[in-house]
């Protein structure tokens, strides 16, 4: 029997042969993770000897036996990830402002300009810096204010200007986005506004930059193009999303649209495939360059380097990356007259990002565009043949047919595959996104994209005016089918926050069963079903405190109550998206009177009383009731400063914990209440503010 299973699992493995090499991003990937999990910032040093002693070993002793040396092979690609993010983390290195710092001068040269909603203001990056009351190894790479009167300001000018400065933010929540750690890996380490119009100190010197053209495009596109069309097309060709309106923006991201503005795959192949058409379409129009040169495989090369110019154009984020990266390598394939579609294209583009923007894993871009394309190509590789026969053996209707039939197929597997992880970062995923894809994907493709790589052609000589106007033309039909779709009954599907464990399990699993060869993948199964227990079963917090402590939330298990809805709305927005509710349901508790809702509580000018799972809480907004309320209640969260000898509460929330540890979350239960902040999940790192804060 023990030789039988055995027999059984050797076979299985002897099968994964071919696919050991889809392995190596996802092995990578747990070093990484690891990495950014850590309560504290590991040695480089230590780290580096570690990769070195194990890639050692691995080089010098050939005779292991073949289960020791793939060992050691997993063990170092695992330290690899470990030191590609530490390697990262050294290399951006930013300092980040500790505090605010009001009406204070800041000098700086543009870095970027990017337009905000429909013109009303703009958003500048400036490096260079010299900040007032700061000295220069505590000044960051780059900081990033609005500006609310930019004229005559562009990229390259050295410009003066009175500003706030603010530390960028942490998580609103315990182990939510960490928008701190996000702009310490773009160099960013202050945010801020300027209060009126900057002196110019010196004019822009740049001759040739990106970023400048990418400004000047922008203008361009707002000076013939309505705002709302103008805002489509400025993120479809240069990658700004930021001067979309808010109901356009929502509308969008109900319909499930959100993606055709984020410049990724389905972008880039556009943009080179529509190339690599006409100018393999020209060159065979000339016979005697068709005969003479491969104009197959020069279509490819100019085809490519236009797509690596427009990845820099629309600012090269991580998709664009990844997106020209596989382009480069379907060209390569095209090239080496070689299939191009494949898992191993996908793994060898993970690989390469993940190598050298370890940071990317965590990012919900990377997450979401990697979700699709690997699913897309696992779907079509297993089913290569069926369509291979069905095309092959159709008439040019039937081939229309299976174009419509693919585009359904594919809106449908990306729209599933991409799902886990809406409902993982938003706590939403639209219901009527396939429909509104079938709808909008091919306006998008056959219309708005070949129309705006035609104007980007056409802008230096003046003669846009034409392209443009088709682009109006396609924005309208994309917003149309926006609010169309977002007015839909349920069109999205509003739900409680994933939580991290049941996240990693089910994707862990379903990646398992994508890569793993053979009937072995079915073991996947009984951990999915673990996952959706695991997510079933988690409770959420009973009471939230954000580290600005003007905001503090309570819930009884059906609703949310809010000390204020008029102040920290973005905050108190996320706190409803963690529980499935938009931010219209919470309840404003009330300054005074009396109110017998679940929580049992009354509420006066002085504070609120509760009454959660059988533990007294209480709330109080005036230091003069704390003395009384001291005696009475277990937990007491109070606006002012609590000196521990003079209170009995047994656990005590003031200014001084939110300050020095964040937002908490605080689960009540029968023995004592669990309490978690945001520098639990922090700790001790570059990018974090409380360490210092609780030395201090």
């Amino acid at each position: 029997m023990r030789q039988k299973i055995v027999s059984i699992i050797d076979a299985h493995l002897f099968h994964q042969k071919d696919q050991r090499f889809l392995w190596l991003p996802v092995i990578l990937a747990l070093g990484i993770g690891l990495y950014f999990s850590l309560p504290f910032e590991p040695p480089l040093t230590i780290i580096t000897t570690i990769w070195l002693f194990l890639l050692s070993i691995r080089i010098s002793i050939k005779t292991l036996p073949a289960p020791l040396r793939s060992t050691l092979l997993i063990l170092l690609l695992f330290v690899t990830g470990v030191l590609c993010g530490a390697l990262r983390t050294n290399l951006v290195h930013t300092p980040i402002i500790d505090k605010p710092m009001r009406s204070v001068t800041v000098e700086g040269i543009v870095h970027n300009i990017e337009p905000l909603e429909e013109g009303k203001s703009s958003r500048i990056i400036l490096t260079h810096l010299m900040i007032e009351r700061l000295s220069e190894d505590k000044t960051p790479v780059f900081i990033r204010l609005k500006l609310r009167q930019d004229e005559g300001i562009k990229i390259g000018q050295r410009i003066k200007a009175l500003a706030s400065l603010n530390p960028p933010s942490h998580a609103v929540i315990p182990g939510g986005f960490d928008f701190r750690r996000y702009l310490y890996f773009q160099r960013i380490g202050s945010v801020g506004f300027i209060y009126n119009a900057p002196e110019i100190l010196e004019p822009s010197h740049t001759i040739f930059d990106f970023s400048s053209i990418r400004h000047r495009i922008a203008q361009r596109i707002e000076t013939i193009l309505p705002p709302r069309n103008a805002a489509i097309i400025e993120a479809l060709s240069v990658g700004q999303k930021n001067a979309l309106s808010n109901d356009d923006r929502q509308a969008i991201r109900d319909a499930g649209l959100a993606h055709m503005l984020a410049i990724s795959g389905l972008h880039v192949g556009l943009v080179a495939g529509t190339i690599f058409f006409f100018i393999r379409l020209a060159l065979s129009a000339f016979p005697t360059i068709a005969l003479q040169y491969p104009i197959k495989k020069i279509a490819a090369v100019i085809a490519f380097l236009c797509a690596v110019i427009y990845m820099f154009l629309a600012g090269a984020t991580i998709p664009t990356q990844r997106a020209v990266m596989m382009t480069g390598i379907v060209f390569l394939a095209v090239l080496t007259d070689r299939s191009p579609i494949s898992l191993r294209l996908v793994a060898f583009s993970a690989l390469i990002i993940l190598i050298f923007k370890p940071e990317s894993l965590i990012s919900v871009s990377f997450q979401m565009s990697f979700a699709a394309v690997t699913a897309l190509v696992y779907f079509y590789d297993v089913t290569r043949a069926f369509w291979i026969k069905s095309y092959t053996q159709s008439g040019f209707f039937q081939k229309l047919s299976l174009y419509f039939i693919g585009v359904c197929t594919t809106t449908v597997i990306a729209s599933i595959a991409t799902a886990p992880f809406a409902l993982y970062h938003f706590g939403q995923v639209s219901f009527i996104g396939s429909v509104s894809n079938l709808a909008a994907v091919p306006i998008l493709a056959f219309l708005i994209m070949p129309a705006v790589l035609l104007s980007l052609l056409l802008m230096p000589f003046g003669v846009d005016f034409i392209p443009l106007y088709l682009c109006k033309l396609g924005s309208n039909a994309i917003l149309e089918i926006s609010y169309w779709a977002a007015g839909l009954p349920n069109a999205v599907i509003t739900t409680s926050s994933i939580t991290h464990t049941a996240f990693i399990v089910f994707i862990a699993s379903i990646l398992f069963m994508i890569l793993w060869k053979g009937w072995g993948k079915l073991i996947a199964l009984p951990f999915i079903l673990l996952a959706v227990i695991i997510n079933t079963q988690s409770q959420k917090p009973d009471i939230l405190i954000a580290d600005t402590h003007k905001i503090f939330a309570f819930h009884d298990g059906e609703n949310l109550y809010s000390t204020t809805k008029s102040a920290e709305r973005f905050t108190l927005e996320n706190w409803a998206k963690h529980y499935g509710l938009n931010k219209e349901e919470v309840i404003a508790l009330p300054m005074k009177g009396e109110n017998s809702d679940n929580l049992f509580h009354s509420c006066g000018e002085e504070g609120c009383r509760f009454t959660i799972k059988g533990k007294k809480v209480s709330y109080i907004r005036d230091h003069y009731a704390l003395a009384q309320d001291c005696d009475w209640a277990d937990i007491i969260i109070s606006q002012d400063p609590i000196r521990p000898t003079k209170c009995k509460a047994p656990h005590k929330i003031d200014k001084f914990d939110t300050w020095k540890n964040g937002t908490y979350a605080i689960w009540i239960q029968d023995n004592k209440p669990q309490i978690e902040t945001t520098a639990n999940y922090t700790g001790n790192r570059p990018w974090s503010a409380y360490t210092q804060k609780q030395k201090d």
